[in-house]
C-alpha cells in the first residue's frame, strides 16, 4: 500500500523558528489527504476520507483549554505515543510560554470508526503537565478507551 509521510509542522525563515498553529496543521494535512487520494486513485486504491484535527500546537497568541486530566489519560497517551511511527518535524520548537521544553515530533492517531485523524506534537506532555493544557472531551475519551 501506497504510504508517504509529509510534514511540515515547523519552518524556518531567516533563522526563526515559526509554530503552526492546530487551525494551519489541519489544513495541511487536509490538503496532503486530497493529494494522496489522486494518487491513489491512479493505483486503483479507494480514496481515504478522515477529518483531520490537530491537538496540542498551542501559541502564546492563542487562548487554549486549561484544567485538570486524570493519570489514566497521561498513561494512555504515553502509551500510545510509544507505538508504531514517530514523524520528525522540520524543525525543533521551543516551548512559547516558558521556554524550558524543546520538540522536534509529532505522532498521528487514527479513530477508525469516527474517521478521524488526530495530530500532535511531542510537546503535548509539556502542556499538559505544566502548562495545565486539557485537550478535547472527545480525544480524551478516544484516548482512554484505546
Amino acid at each position: 500500500m501506497l504510504h508517504c509521510i509529509y510534514l511540515n509542522v515547523l519552518s524556518k525563515k531567516n533563522n526563526q523558528h515559526f509554530k503552526m498553529k492546530n487551525s494551519e496543521i489541519e489544513k495541511q494535512h487536509t490538503e496532503y489527504q486530497e493529494r494522496f487520494n489522486k494518487e491513489r486513485l491512479v493505483y486503483g486504491v479507494p480514496e481515504e476520507h478522515f477529518k483531520m484535527v490537530a491537538i496540542g500546537y498551542l501559541d502564546v497568541t492563542e487562548p487554549f483549554e486549561k484544567g485538570v486530566v486524570s493519570t489514566n489519560f497521561i498513561m494512555k497517551l504515553y502509551a500510545l505515543w510509544n507505538e508504531g511511527l514517530t514523524l520528525n518535524s522540520l524543525g525543533s520548537h521551543i516551548c512559547e510560554f516558558c521556554g524550558e521544553a524543546t520538540s522536534n515530533s509529532e505522532k498521528e492517531l487514527v479513530d477508525t470508526e469516527n474517521k478521524i485523524k488526530y495530530f500532535l506534537p511531542k510537546m503535548i506532555f509539556h502542556y499538559i503537565e505544566v502548562h495545565k493544557f486539557k485537550p478535547s472531551d472527545e480525544f480524551i475519551s478516544f484516548v482512554v478507551t484505546k
